[in-house]
């Protein structure tokens, strides 16, 4: 009895492998591919932003450096005149002096005010007091108004980032002098935009909405797949421009080279999974069945150009109907 078990034990074990095994086996087939052809791009920046100096003088402080990742907002430059802290000094003893004046005027109004009820002072002079404490106030409200404009203009000197951005270039070291309206830097907005600017004879495969794949030639020839959002109406330097989105975000330098794979034509060919290519020494190796048995056979390989997700293209060593398995 207790044989009987481990028999039908046993059975049970090889009939729930053998599915297992046979379910690594597939029959090679046909399928259509698309081919591809690169067409050079380059990456430039979706938005360019500049920080300019609004005051002239010199620059005390530099905070970014080219690569820099900043926020909005975020200082990078401060530029210092040095005749705006005297002028603020002057504005202020100012102040000070005209403070003291209408506090000893309205002193002086009170108690003339008094005695001028009791008939010990003229109206004519209560008046000319009181004409002089409304010009002082008035002056002093001047002051305090200039020295505002003059506190606003020094925080001119505080260059701030325009947007989210990475920096791209600094035209300044500290120490610099500047005038009012030169560029201080420049930014490359981080907005998760590429914009393409393609040759013109490729004009007509480029369409709001459709999706093509990106080649980073300098990057391990990584390929990406980007959707293409806005399509500009002018050429540029005999060039298409195109903003795209890349999935995952795109690791570029701005003015980096790029090849867009654009679709040529459409063949049949035969297409097997990755993991059922095992390569030694060099050379590719499919295990092939012939006849009750499972043979390496070596295969060559096509470079893939579009997305191949996770697929080889074979050009020789298989046949349609060729059962394979994985590899050991």
């Amino acid at each position: 009895m207790q044989a009987v078990t481990k028999f039908a034990a046993l059975a049970t074990l090889i009939a729930v492998a053998a599915p297992a095994a046979l379910a690594q086996n597939i029959t090679v087939e046909e399928m259509t591919v698309v081919d591809y052809r690169p067409v050079i791009a380059r990456i430039e920046a979706g938005d360019v932003a500049t920080a300019r100096s609004r005051l002239q003088g010199v620059v005390s402080r530099l905070s970014i450096d080219e690569g820099q990742v900043v926020e909005a907002g975020e200082l990078v430059a401060l530029v210092t005149d040095d005749t705006i802290g005297p002028g603020l000094a002057a504005f202020d003893a100012r102040i000070a002096g005209l403070q003291s004046q209408i506090s000893q005027a309205e002193a002086d109004l009170a108690r003339n005010e008094a005695l001028f009820e009791d008939g010990f002072f003229p109206r004519a002079r209560l008046d000319e007091q009181r004409t002089a404490l409304e010009v002082l106030n008035r002056n002093l409200a001047s002051a305090q108004a200039e020295r505002r404009a003059l506190a606003a203009r020094q925080s001119e000197g505080r260059i701030l980032a325009p947007a989210d951005a990475r920096v791209t270039s600094v035209n300044v070291v500290e120490g610099s002098v500047v005038n009012p309206g030169e560029v201080i830097a420049s930014f490359a907005t981080l907005n998760g935009v590429v914009r393409l600017s393609l040759p013109e004879r490729h004009a007509s495969q480029v369409a709001e909405g459709e999706t093509i794949s990106l080649r980073q030639p300098s990057r391990g020839n990584e390929v990406q797949s980007a959707t293409i959002i806005t399509v500009y109406p002018e050429l540029r330097d005999g060039a298409v421009v195109a903003d795209a989105t890349v999935q995952g975000g795109l690791n570029a330098l701005v003015g980096e080279r790029v090849d867009v794979l654009a679709p040529v034509g459409e063949r049949r060919a035969i297409r097997i999974p990755a993991e059922y290519v095992s390569t030694r020494y060099g050379v590719d190796f499919v295990r092939v069945e012939v006849g009750e048995r499972f043979v390496d056979a070596p295969v060559a390989l096509a470079a893939p150009l579009g997305e191949t997700e996770g697929y080889y293209e074979i050009l020789s060593g298989l046949r349609p109907g060729d059962v394979i398995t994985m590899p050991e």
